[in-house]
């Protein structure tokens, strides 16, 4: 989903998604630089639970989401 980057820098996150991922007014998020792309992911507060870990790295799982998605396209 397109959207706009301000004259700041700022975009804005419709409210549907917002909503969706429980990011609100002071919530923190993460970008995440894959070189060509990059991935806006939401931050979990901090519980002290430690962090979730992932068998693959999620560049991989990136790779293999574009992969399929080329796959489609051509059908």
């Amino acid at each position: 989903m397109p959207v706009k980057i301000s004259r700041k820098g700022q975009l804005i996150l419709p409210a549907y998604l917002r909503r969706k991922y429980g990011i609100a007014p002071g919530k923190k998020i993460d970008i995440l630089d894959f070189g060509d792309e990059m991935v806006i992911v939401s931050v979990p507060e901090s519980r002290g639970r430690g962090l979730l870990k992932f068998r693959r790295r999620l560049s991989e799982m990136l790779a293999e989401y574009k992969e399929k998605e080329k796959r489609l396209e051509r059908g």
